[in-house]
């Protein structure tokens, strides 16, 4: 996925939301910003969004003096999440279809995203992804898919989320699949990381591995040559979020092959994947990419 024009005021949005978060003062946000703006002005518009944001990302970071920013905000994601998986496991004990709602629960944990947003209503998203169901479902592909593989790999996105995604993990792995879990190599706005994984309990039921890199998504030429071989040899991935999604949808390893989960958060992704702002979406890419 390219650029959009949309995108500039995300990657501006994304900055002011970290220096909030950090706690920078108003003053030296404004000037941090403008300082930005010079590099927004020469990004690659061919690159994506994913790849441009953490560009500016590192460099905000060195500015404010910080290497992982979100830590507290990640903590506190996580721990909100393991409150509620208790209660999502008793849920998932009672349904008909335990695969399809365990996607349901995992996408639900998608709006877990601080990149944007200062706050989050997980409550809300669990209800809208359970009730409402995806827009775009290409379950039965799925099911097709799995039948014929023994392992799973599963490129995660945010800390928080990734106690939701456990739950689609602990799923397949009782259907006897083996799960893979990837997680970012290093700190990246919320995203989750070995950190997170060994604090959530998915390293109990996934084999861990990382990207190899703190970009966000997962960009071929980015990742470790370990990460770039799983997601180009695993038969069957299940890809979480936007920036994943950003990074992946266009390559020609997606047909057919790596199904994406995700809550459309902006137009422009919309417009790519076929769906509306606000759309809960799990689909491939069953036609080559032009």
């Amino acid at each position: 996925m390219q650029t959009f024009v949309d995108c500039v005021y995300c990657y501006l949005k994304q900055a002011a939301t970290c220096m909030s978060i950090a706690g920078v003062d108003t003053d030296r946000q404004h000037q941090i910003l403008f300082e930005l703006m010079d590099d927004i002005k020469a990004m690659d518009r061919k690159k994506t969004p994913a790849e441009n944001s953490t560009e500016m990302l590192v460099k905000l970071y060195k500015l404010i003096g910080s290497d992982d920013p979100y830590r507290e905000a990640k903590a506190s994601s996580n721990h909100q999440a393991l409150k509620l998986y208790p209660g999502l496991k008793k849920y998932l004990a009672g349904s008909g279809d335990k695969l399809h709602e365990a996607l349901k629960i995992s996408v639900a944990g998608n709006v877990i995203d601080l990149g944007i947003n200062k706050s989050f209503d997980i409550d809300a998203s669990l209800k809208q992804c359970l009730d409402t169901g995806f827009s775009r479902d290409h379950y039965t592909s799925f099911r097709e898919k799995l039948n014929h593989v023994n392992e799973v790999l599963i490129v995660g996105d945010n800390a928080g989320e990734i106690v939701f995604d456990r739950i689609l993990a602990e799923e397949l792995s009782a259907m006897g699949k083996k799960v893979i879990y990837m997680v970012k190599g290093g700190n990246i706005l919320n995203d989750a990381t070995l950190e997170d994984a060994v604090l959530t309990g998915m390293d109990r039921v996934a084999q861990i591995k990382t990207t190899g890199s703190n970009y966000l998504g997962a960009l071929l030429h980015r990742v470790s040559a370990e990460a770039r071989g799983l997601l180009e040899n695993s038969a069957l991935v299940i890809s979480k979020g936007q920036a994943n999604f950003e990074t992946l949808e266009h390559q020609e390893i997606a047909r057919g092959r790596i199904f994406f989960l995700l809550k459309i958060k902006c137009d422009s992704v919309g417009t790519v994947a076929g769906s509306k702002l606000g759309d809960i979406v799990f689909f491939t890419r069953k036609k080559p990419v032009l």
